[in-house]
């Protein structure tokens, strides 16, 4: 009850702390480039990249530099992979359930990248983890075989852009989203979270300071692309 009332005492200065951030913030374009293809001579794998901007590649100039063109790179040595991006800026959970029940995209691995949209709605975590599974029960419906990968969310609060008392908001719902998607994971044998960590240094930060530069993308595509292999050996 205190931190309820606390945090509705809070409110309005949160909301300005909010649009101010939002105001000084560039708003990047996603990266110009191919959404999908085929490359590679090996073993058939179909790889889905589904998500927000940070799926999109917000960051960088061009696709070849975002996650997409770093992972299929990382991945086309292994495989004869055909790949496909379906991710838009300001993506929520429940927007993205919408377009993939439109697309029914079949694949062998999802990679998703969702949920900070939601954190930074009014939605609650019991609602964001419904959303969730259904999405991933969509995903598994058209592709039953298939393994899903999902990105934990950054840790908000201590980007620089976020100051208090805003930051510290943003810090206790980050733990509780990723609390929940890890025990939702766990309980899940077609899920894995990935073990993600990118740092926040400023060469490790779009110029938005919000965005993942792209060394980030590359430590991004990295870490899935050892989970990819390890959940499928090329022969």
């Amino acid at each position: 009850m205190v931190r309820r009332t606390l945090l509705i005492v809070l409110s309005p200065l949160l909301l300005m702390q909010a649009l101010w951030v939002k105001w000084r913030t560039p708003r990047l374009p996603e990266p110009m480039g191919e959404r999908s293809g085929e490359l590679g001579d090996g073993p058939l794998l179909r790889l889905l990249i589904l998500g927000d901007s940070a799926a999109a590649g917000v960051g960088v100039s061009v696709q070849h530099e975002a996650l997409s063109g770093q992972l299929t790179r990382l991945l086309e040595p292994h495989y004869r992979l055909q790949w496909r991006l379906l991710a838009k800026s300001g993506m929520t959970t429940t927007q993205t359930l919408a377009w993939v029940e439109q697309e029914a995209a079949q694949a062998d691995v999802v990679l998703i990248s969702l949920g900070v949209n939601d954190l930074l709605s009014p939605i609650g975590v019991r609602r964001w983890l419904t959303a969730t599974e259904a999405l991933i029960d969509g995903l598994l419906a058209s592709s039953p075989g298939a393994k899903v990968l999902l990105t934990p969310l950054p840790p908000l609060g201590a980007f620089p852009r976020f100051a208090q008392p805003l930051a510290g908001v943003l810090t206790r719902r980050e733990a509780r989203f990723n609390q929940a998607l890890m025990a939702f994971c766990q309980g899940r044998r077609a899920c894995q979270l990935l073990p993600l960590q990118l740092p926040l240094t400023p060469e490790a930060l779009a110029s938005d300071g919000f965005h993942p530069s792209a060394a980030s993308y590359r430590l991004w595509a990295e870490c899935a692309s050892r989970a990819i292999i390890s959940l499928h050996r090329p022969s």
